[in-house]
Formats: structure tokens, C-alpha cells, sequence
């Protein structure tokens, strides 16, 4: 299993109180399955789809910089060291 960084930005960041955590997991899945698990009676339920088990769309996961939905989403795989960055999207103007 990697070891891996997750950074919580914006939202996420305010309504957990950290800035990162460390995880270990094969997959983008693995690791947001044990973020949303420990963390979920802190999250908005607008930040999930509606099977409760993923973030909504709009809810942007980075791995090292680079959108997931470009890689293999969730099924992307891990390597130590990696860093992965969650980020409610934001727009304004």
C-alpha cells in the first residue's frame, strides 16, 4: 500500500480543521473511502452524490496536480509519496 498525503483545501479544510492528512492505499478510492468514512458527520451532504459513497461532481480531486477524471478517477493507483488535493470548485467573477 502507498503512503500518501491528502490535502484539504477550502471547505473541506474549515469543516475538518486540518490541513492534510496521511493515508495508505492502492487507489484514489481506497484513500477517499477512509477520508469520507471518518470524516463524513463533518461534510455537507450537497458534497456527495447521492449514493452517499463518493463526492459530487463538482468536487475537484487533484493527484500530484492532476484532475483524477484525467487519469482513471478512482480507480487511479497510488504511489508512496504521492500527494492528493480535494477542493470544493469554485467560481466568481
Amino acid at each position: 500500500m502507498a503512503k500518501v498525503t491528502l490535502n484539504l483545501l477550502n471547505i473541506f479544510q474549515l469543516r475538518i480543521n486540518l490541513k492534510s492528512i496521511n493515508y495508505e492505499g492502492n487507489t484514489v478510492r481506497d484513500v477517499m473511502s477512509q477520508f469520507l468514512n471518518e470524516h463524513r458527520d463533518k461534510l455537507d451532504i450537497e458534497l456527495l452524490d447521492k449514493s452517499k459513497k463518493k463526492f459530487d461532481s463538482q468536487v475537484l480531486i487533484l493527484l500530484n496536480g492532476r484532475n483524477i477524471k484525467y487519469l482513471k478517477n478512482y480507480k487511479t493507483i497510488l504511489k508512496d509519496g504521492d500527494e492528493l488535493y480535494i477542493s470544493y470548485a469554485l467560481a466568481g467573477g
